[in-house]
């Protein structure tokens, strides 16, 4: 852990050098960790979990409310007119006279159970809303760091190509020489011309597909204008688990997945209790005090002050069935928020094999990949020297330059590959997804970083 912690550390210090590569960088350019940020501070779909949050949170305090002691205080101003109707009014006739009452109460619940149990539930929808929001945080990271490497991808898969474009060309012009003396045939010729034009066709396809790619990390982040950072050639990101079953026991451990299915379980548990709680009786204590200066029956009376402590006792006999349906459907709710637990279980267990095994896959590739390009490189070379010996045909170099390409794009996209895979095994062992975007942000321009501290 120690080890780990320094190598974050170390790489984070990196990450935070303006990178260099070949290509001149204008000040749009931005990390993943950046991007990341972003994305977090403007994602609509995150600050949705977030508001989800606070409302849970109210909807607790609000629970919490009917359980604790409330004061309330009241007041009554009127003014009263008499007039008696009799045959003697001595004593009697018309009156007018003002009136006032005011006082306060003070209640207390002293056995609610419906009342405790809805806190109780309500605070475990606070925490199942929390949990959900570190859930969309992870989504969010993985979103991100796919559209980020979508991006160069398409972006290295347009050089490339333009590469054996530029590679055609030259091609082409050799060929036409080679023609006008006689020394190519003409089919040979036109298979240049005619690669040089798909090729073209690929390249448009490769800025095209670079447009929606970066739409889509705009989508993300809310912002245009800004290019992901060059990504080294090197991205030294290793895995801290040792086995499938490693990753799969730290992600039953650790996913706010089943974190926020547990809770959807103790809610629902609440939910059920709070039900059989309406079958007891509600006990509330009442303290209050009023001052009253009202006549009564509309007869004057003297002022006066009254204090009271009162138990008021409530039981529920018969709904007219209420009470059993309502039972019958929180039962249900428990029923089905266990097997949700179930499949959060499954799938958290599933993902986190998957994410091991596409790991290792994705290791291997890099390095298959890495020897195929060099390969095609040595391949590309020999068939361009036996050309010019006259052992070859251009047909060859073509397809050699073809192969070269593909090993080059099949790199490229191994590379990136790697990269994702490793952070969804990170992400499914429940590491902090803050923590792991400035860790492979780092790793990504680490190499660049150290060249332009060179500079």
């Amino acid at each position: 852990m120690i080890i780990r912690f320094l190598c974050r550390f170390v790489l984070v210090i990196a990450a935070s050098v303006h990178p260099f590569s070949g290509k001149a960088l204008s000040a749009e350019n931005i990390t993943l960790l950046e991007a990341y940020e972003m994305a977090r501070e403007s994602a609509p779909g995150l600050g949705v979990a977030r508001y989800k949050v606070d409302l849970a949170e109210a909807e607790r305090d609000i629970a919490r409310g009917q359980i604790l002691p409330s004061l309330s205080a009241f007041g009554q101003w009127s003014e009263n007119e008499v007039e008696f109707h009799t045959g003697d009014s001595s004593g009697y006739g018309f009156q007018e006279y003002a009136g006032k009452r005011y006082g306060w109460q003070v209640r207390q619940p002293l056995i609610n159970v419906s009342n405790w149990r809805e806190y109780r539930r309500r605070s475990a929808m606070f925490s199942r809303s929390e949990d959900d929001l570190a859930n969309a945080e992870l989504q969010l990271l993985g979103a991100v760091t796919e559209a980020y490497l979508n991006v160069l991808l398409a972006t290295l898969d347009a050089e490339v190509l333009e590469q054996e474009l530029a590679a055609l060309v030259r091609q082409q012009e050799e060929s036409e020489a080679l023609y006008k003396v006689r020394f190519l045939p003409v089919t040979q010729l036109l298979e240049t011309k005619s690669r040089r034009d798909s090729v073209k066709a690929d390249l448009l396809h490769a800025r095209g597909q670079a447009d929606i790619a970066r739409e889509q990390l705009i989508e993300l982040i809310g912002v245009r204008g800004v290019e992901p950072f060059p990504v080294s050639e090197t991205v030294n990101l290793e895995a801290q688990i040792s086995s499938a079953a490693e990753a799969a026991q730290r992600a039953l451990e650790n996913s706010p997945e089943i974190a926020a299915a547990e809770d959807g379980v103790t809610a629902a548990r609440e939910a059920v209790e709070r039900e059989r709680g309406g079958w007891f009786p509600e006990v509330d204590l009442l303290i209050g005090s009023q001052y009253s200066d009202v006549g009564f029956d509309n007869l004057v009376a003297p002022p006066r002050t009254s204090e009271s402590v009162q138990i008021s006792v409530n039981y529920p006999i018969f709904e007219g069935g209420a009470g059993v349906a309502r039972l019958r459907a929180a039962r249900a709710e428990f029923n089905g928020a266990m097997l949700e637990l179930e499949d959060a279980k499954r799938k958290a267990e599933s993902r986190a094999r998957s994410a091991w095994a596409h790991y290792n896959a994705a290791t291997e590739r890099v390095a298959a990949a890495k020897q195929a390009e060099s390969t095609a490189e040595i391949s590309l070379q020999a068939s361009r020297k036996a050309l010019k010996a006259g052992t070859a045909r251009v047909t060859d170099v073509l397809l050699a330059l073809a192969q070269r390409t593909g090993a080059q794009r099949d790199h490229g996209a191994a590379r990136f590959q790697r990269s994702i895979a490793w952070l969804e095994l990170e992400l499914t062992a429940g590491e902090n997804p803050m923590d792991l975007a400035a860790l492979l942000s780092a790793a990504l321009t680490a190499t660049n970083a150290s060249a332009l501290a060179s500079h």
